[in-house]
């Protein structure tokens, strides 16, 4: 199965996690899968009349994704959707634009609406205007007003930030988080191809 555009679930079984070595590929693979199947997308549909929507969604569903891989679960336990999208814009990088009152009207305006109904809900709104904070409360204070570009960027930097951090061999319980949601994508146990 292939689980990036450059690697297959055979790859990642043949890593040798009691070296060095076999966490760095481990790590290239997920940096393949995340830009292969998502960033590079992005970039090339980002400059486009109203893709913003097209945007946020995806982003959306990275942070989400990313937000399991930091926990180590194979997926968001049922129910818990937003707690897991809180907890990434409030203790992430993302954390100096979002307080929880902030992602909890993006999870339920913009996530949500985005997803679920492919609008956004309430007062908030998306724009793309240069000079714009990347989040702010709109004039009711219901909603927010999501500068997608500045978003986007931020989401990208806090991507490229935990791939940092996997690569540094003394985050350890970073990487058994890591690798468990990465064995659930490729559907082998953790004890696989070690010995």
């Amino acid at each position: 199965m292939r689980i990036s555009p450059h690697y297959t679930t055979e790859d990642w079984r043949r890593i040798d996690f009691s070296k060095e070595e076999g966490w760095q590929k481990a790590i290239d693979i997920f940096e393949d899968r995340i830009r292969g199947r998502f960033l590079d997308i992005i970039d090339r549909i980002q400059n486009q009349t109203y893709s913003g929507f097209a945007v946020l969604a995806l982003d959306c569903l990275l942070i989400e994704t990313l937000q399991q891989f930091r926990e180590g679960v194979e997926q968001t336990p049922h129910g818990r959707s937003k707690e897991y999208f809180v907890r990434f814009l409030t203790e992430s990088s993302f954390k100096e634009f979002f307080d929880e009152k902030k992602a909890k009207i993006f999870y339920d305006q913009i996530r949500c609406g985005i997803l679920h109904q492919a609008e956004v809900k309430g007062s908030s709104r998306v724009i793309i205007r240069e000079g714009t904070p990347l989040v702010s409360f709109t004039e009711d204070g219901k909603g927010l007003i999501i500068n997608r570009r500045l978003f986007h960027s931020q989401l990208v930097k806090e991507f490229e930030n935990y791939v940092s951090s996997l690569r540094c061999p003394t985050n350890s319980d970073l990487r058994e988080r890591f690798r468990k949601k990465m064995e659930y994508i490729c559907r082998v146990s953790a004890t696989m191809g070690e010995e």
